[in-house]
C-alpha cells in the first residue's frame, strides 16, 4: 500500500497520476479541501476524479471513492462543497469502469474541525444541523475491506448508531477553547439541514461506537499519552 498527497510531494490537479499510481491494482480516492464556493468544489473535486478515473482505468484498477451520505440530494445542493461532492460521483460513474462509492455521514471530528473554521476572535458559529456522526476508524475499515475485496457492493452507505445535532456535538466537546454561538442557517437548505436531510436513510448500514463513547477514548488515549 503506498499513500499519495501534496505532503508526499503528489499533487493529482498537476502531476501524471497514471504514472505515479503506476504498478496500482486499487486506487482510493479520498481528496478535500474546505470551501463553501460551488466553482471552487466543482473544479477541485472534478479535476481531482477526472485525473484518477483515468489512472483507474489506463492501469485497469478499482477505483473507490470516498463520498458523503446524501450530498447529491436537490435540497443541499446549495452548499457548494455537496455540489462538489455531486460533480464528482457523476464523474467517477461515468469514466471510471470499475467504481465503488463509499459514503459515509460526518465524521466525530468535524465538530472540533468546525469550531476551529468558524472561528472569529472568543467565538465561534455552530450552524443548525441534523447528522448521524461516525467514527472515522470505522469508515476506514469499511474502505479497506472493499480495496481488498472483502466487500463487493458498487456503493455503501455508513452511519453512525445515533442521530444529533452539530450543538449537541460542539457541547460534549471537552476544552473547546472559544464560546460556541449557534446560528440557523437561512433559506431551504438551512431547513434542511436542520431537518435531517444529512441522516442516512433505513439502507444505511450501522457502524461503530456512540459519540459520548469516541470522545471518552480520545480522552483516555491522551491521559496514557501524558
Amino acid at each position: 500500500m503506498t499513500r499519495h498527497s501534496r505532503a508526499t510531494g503528489f499533487d493529482v490537479l498537476r502531476d501524471d497520476a497514471t504514472k505515479r499510481l503506476a504498478g496500482a491494482d486499487v486506487i482510493v480516492e479520498a481528496t478535500g479541501m474546505f470551501t463553501t464556493s460551488r466553482r471552487r468544489a466543482t473544479d477541485f473535486f472534478g479535476h481531482s476524479t477526472r485525473a484518477i478515473a483515468a489512472a483507474a482505468t489506463d492501469l485497469q484498477a478499482h477505483h473507490v471513492l470516498l463520498s458523503i451520505v446524501n450530498c447529491t440530494l436537490p435540497a443541499v445542493q446549495g452548499y457548494g462543497y455537496f455540489a462538489g461532492k455531486t460533480a464528482q460521483e457523476q464523474i467517477a460513474r461515468d469514466v471510471s469502469p470499475r467504481l465503488t462509492i463509499v459514503r459515509s455521514t460526518q465524521w466525530f471530528e468535524f465538530a472540533r474541525q468546525h469550531l476551529e473554521r468558524m472561528r472569529t476572535g472568543p467565538f465561534a458559529l455552530v450552524p443548525g444541523m441534523t447528522i448521524a456522526p461516525v467514527a472515522l476508524d470505522s469508515v476506514a475499515t469499511v474502505v479497506a475491506d472493499v480495496a481488498t475485496g472483502l466487500r463487493t457492493e458498487t456503493a455503501v452507505d455508513v452511519a453512525g448508531p445515533e442521530t444529533m445535532t452539530l450543538w449537541e456535538m460542539t457541547q460534549s466537546l471537552p476544552d473547546r477553547g472559544v464560546v460556541a454561538v449557534p446560528v440557523p442557517i437561512p433559506g431551504s437548505m438551512g431547513r434542511a439541514f436542520r431537518n435531517g436531510a444529512l441522516v442516512p436513510g433505513a439502507d444505511a448500514e450501522v457502524i461503530g461506537p456512540r459519540f459520548t463513547e469516541w470522545l471518552g477514548s480520545q480522552e483516555a488515549a491522551d491521559s496514557a499519552a501524558r
